[in-house]
């Protein structure tokens, strides 16, 4: 998952077309206030990182051109998104003293970009997740998010959902292909 979906980009360039910034938000916004929070910050810090980074995008889209060999938009926002949040970290550690949180945000910046690219795939993952279960009855979803995404024993889901081994497996089968075909649309390719 290492693309974003450029006709997504190209139209929220239009900043009227609400629907393309909702589509935007929704896959994007997560992706920034994770990062912001798995590198320290507290919640309304992550969020004014957020919020930054929204509108530097909303500013900086309008000009986007895809240049593949000028770099990704991922990096661009990857970059954004951690410039903003060691700018804060780095006026809150001029303003305190070697602390706890101090040390603790040191070791965090270890590796950001290895960071982000965690997120950016966690955070892809969850949306798709989002718009498969949209997509098929609530107890097919249930015995899917038991069998495979909290690795419960078959025999415990098949007493739960009321399913046998092969219709379970079935079912794993069926949605690992949708979550596969939904992460391919959320790239674009």
């Amino acid at each position: 998952m290492d693309t974003t979906r450029i006709s997504l980009l190209l139209k929220i360039r239009n900043s009227d077309d609400a629907n393309a910034w909702s589509q935007f938000d929704a896959i994007y916004r997560p992706i920034l206030y994770r990062f912001a929070t798995v590198r320290g910050l507290e919640h309304a810090a992550a969020e004014d990182v957020v919020q930054h980074c929204m509108v530097a995008v909303s500013e900086h889209i309008r000009s986007f051109e895809y240049d593949p060999s000028r770099g990704r938009f991922k990096g661009w926002l990857r970059t954004l998104v951690n410039n903003k949040i060691r700018n804060l970290l780095r006026d809150r550690r001029d303003r305190i003293a070697e602390t706890r949180d101090f040390n603790i945000a040191d070791a965090r910046e270890d590796a950001p970009d290895e960071l982000f690219e965690k997120v950016w795939l966690d955070e892809h993952l969850k949306h798709a997740l989002r718009i498969v279960r949209a997509d098929v009855e609530p107890g097919t979803f249930a015995a899917f998010q038991a069998y495979v995404i909290e690795e419960r024993p078959i025999e415990e889901v098949c007493k739960t959902c009321g399913m046998n081994p092969n219709q379970v497996h079935a079912i794993k089968w069926r949605m690992t292909k949708k979550l596969r075909e939904a992460m391919t649309d959320l790239a674009g390719e």
